[in-house]
Parts: C-alpha cells; structure tokens; sequence
C-alpha cells in the first residue's frame, strides 16, 4: 500500500515537472514570437524617416515591455514550482536563461537605436561599427541562450 501510495507521488511529481517544463516552452516561444513583433515594428518605424512616427512605435514599446514583463514573471513562477519541487538543476538553468533573456532585451533595444544612427547619418562609419559591435554581442548573448536550452534539454532528458 505504501509503495503504491509512494509511486503515485513519484508520477504527480514528473507529470507537474513535464507541466511546467511545457509551459517554460511555450513561454519561450511567446517570447520570440513577442521579439518578431518588436523587430518588425522597428523596421516599419525606420521606414518612415524622416518624419518618423514615434506615436505608434512608443505604443509598440510599450505593449512589447508588458508582453515581456508577463512572460518574464510567468518564468519566474515555472522556476520557483520546479525549485519547490526539488528540480533545482532545471530551475537554475531556466533561470540562467531569464538572465540572458535580460541582456538580449538590452541589447536588443540599443542595436534599434544604433539602426537609427546609421539611417540618419550617410557616412557614419563610427555608427556602423557601434551597430556591427552590439550585433556582435547580441549573437553571442544569443548563443549563450541556446547552449543553455540544450543543457536544459540534457537535464530533463537525463532526469527521466
């Protein structure tokens, strides 16, 4: 009877750690999905130089910032159920991602800014280097977020 009672403890719990890895998944996705948006939206405000349309774009921001904001805190909530649960490789790794998420944001928002400078000046060769540096960083923040969602996917692979 015990034994039984603690098997079907063991299966909840991996059925809760499957859940919430779902869920940091589809989260994951709504985050790229959301930095598609944001990328695309910067293209359309880029276009319409000179007289840009800063009304629309600050409205796209704002709406990116709080998509990001709820995604980050529904992360959050994943990673503290899986530390709860006694998942802290999983949880650490999730959250070494959130911090990498953190920086690509960062930089993300700088690069549209260094797009800017270069479309408004002809000849900056100090603007596209400036821009071809944040390029260079964000693909590495980029590549730091992959590796981290390949260990993630070792660990939960290796934890079954």
């Amino acid at each position: 009877m015990l034994q039984a009672m603690l098997c079907d403890q063991s299966v909840m719990l991996e059925n809760t750690v499957a859940s919430e890895i779902g869920k940091f998944n589809l989260l994951q996705e709504q985050r790229v999905h959301t930095y598609r948006l944001f990328e695309e939206g910067h293209k359309i405000y880029l276009c319409s130089s000179p007289n840009y349309d800063f009304p629309t774009f600050r409205q796209l921001v704002h709406d990116v910032t709080q998509e990001f904001k709820r995604i980050s805190e529904d992360i959050i909530a994943v990673e503290k159920s899986l530390r709860a649960s006694g998942n802290t490789a999983v949880a650490d790794i999730m959250l070494a991602i959130q911090e990498c998420e953190k920086k690509k944001l960062e930089l993300t928002a700088h690069l549209q800014l260094a797009r800017q400078m270069v479309a408004e000046c002809n000849e900056g060769e100090l603007e596209k280097m400036k821009e071809k540096e944040i390029r260079a960083e964000l693909g590495q923040v980029v590549e730091e977020i992959n590796d981290h969602l390949t260990e993630l996917r070792y660990e939960i692979y290796n934890g079954e």
